[in-house]
C-alpha cells in the first residue's frame, strides 16, 4: 500500500480439477485485497482480463498432486488504510442540497450490477440522486458524456495502480466526467443535487470501481 504498480504474484501450479469445469491456480503468496487481476490466456488467441475483490482467505486448498503445506501470515485487507484515508477525502462537489428536485435512488444488485439500468429525466432537471449499495463490495455513480462509456471505464481500470484513488472517489480524472457520487460502502447510500444535461441525448452512466465498469452500467435518457 502506499505504492504505485502492481504486485506480481507468482502461479506456482495449475490444475483442472475432477470436475473437468474448474481450474485451480496455487498463488501462496496471495492476500485479501481490493483487485486482484488475472490474465487469462483461454486457448489460442483468446484472451480474457478478469478482475476479483478478494475479501478474506478460505483455509488452504489441497486437493491436487504435490500440496506443499508452508506457513503464511494473513494481513489486514487493504481495504482499511482505504477508509483511513477517507479524512483527506475533498467534500462532494454535488453535495449541496437544492430544491424543487426529481428524487431518483437506485440500488445496486448482485454480480456487479445496477439494479435501474435506465433512467429518463427532462433536460435540465434539477435532481436529487441516490446511490443505495446493499451489495458486498463498493460501487459508485458516474455519469458521463454521450459515447464516452467505453474511454472512461478503461480509465477506471488504471485506478488499481493508483494508491490515491480513495482519495478521487475512484473517479478518473477526465472532461468526459459529468458528474459523479462517492463510493458508497456496503449497506450504505449517498444523495448528491444536480441539474440534468440541457441537451437531449442518452448519456451513460457506470460504476468506476476497478474492473466494474464492463457489467455496472446503464444510461440516463435526457429528454
Amino acid at each position: 500500500m502506499g505504492m504505485r504498480g502492481h504486485d506480481v504474484l507468482k502461479i506456482r501450479s495449475a490444475h483442472v480439477l475432477a470436475s473437468g469445469r474448474q481450474l485451480f491456480l496455487e498463488i501462496p503468496e496471495i492476500q485479501p485485497v481490493n483487485q486482484l487481476h488475472l490474465y487469462v490466456a483461454a486457448a489460442k488467441g483468446v484472451s480474457r482480463d478478469l478482475f476479483l475483490t478478494v475479501h478474506a482467505l478460505d483455509k488452504p486448498f489441497t486437493k491436487f498432486p504435490g500440496y506443499q503445506a508452508e506457513e503464511k501470515m494473513i494481513l489486514p485487507h487493504p481495504i482499511l488504510a482505504d477508509l483511513n484515508r477517507t479524512t483527506k477525502v475533498t467534500p462532494n462537489p454535488w453535495s449541496k442540497r437544492m430544491g424543487g428536485t426529481k428524487n431518483i435512488t437506485i440500488k445496486t444488485g448482485t454480480n456487479l450490477s445496477f439494479q435501474t439500468k435506465s433512467v429518463r429525466v427532462k433536460a435540465g432537471e434539477a435532481i436529487e440522486f441516490t446511490l443505495m449499495n446493499p451489495d458486498v463490495v463498493p460501487h459508485n455513480w458516474v455519469l458521463v458524456q454521450p459515447g464516452a462509456l467505453r474511454t472512461v471505464g478503461e480509465m477506471s481500470n488504471h485506478l488499481v495502480a493508483d494508491p490515491d484513488a480513495i482519495l478521487k472517489q475512484y473517479v478518473p480524472e477526465s472532461e468526459e466526467v459529468i458528474v459523479y457520487s462517492n463510493i458508497v460502502y456496503p449497506g450504505d447510500e449517498f444523495t448528491i443535487y444536480f441539474r440534468a444535461p440541457k441537451k437531449p441525448g442518452r448519456y451513460p452512466f457506470l460504476c468506476t470501481f476497478p474492473g466494474h465498469w464492463l457489467v455496472m452500467n446503464g444510461e440516463m435518457i435526457v429528454e
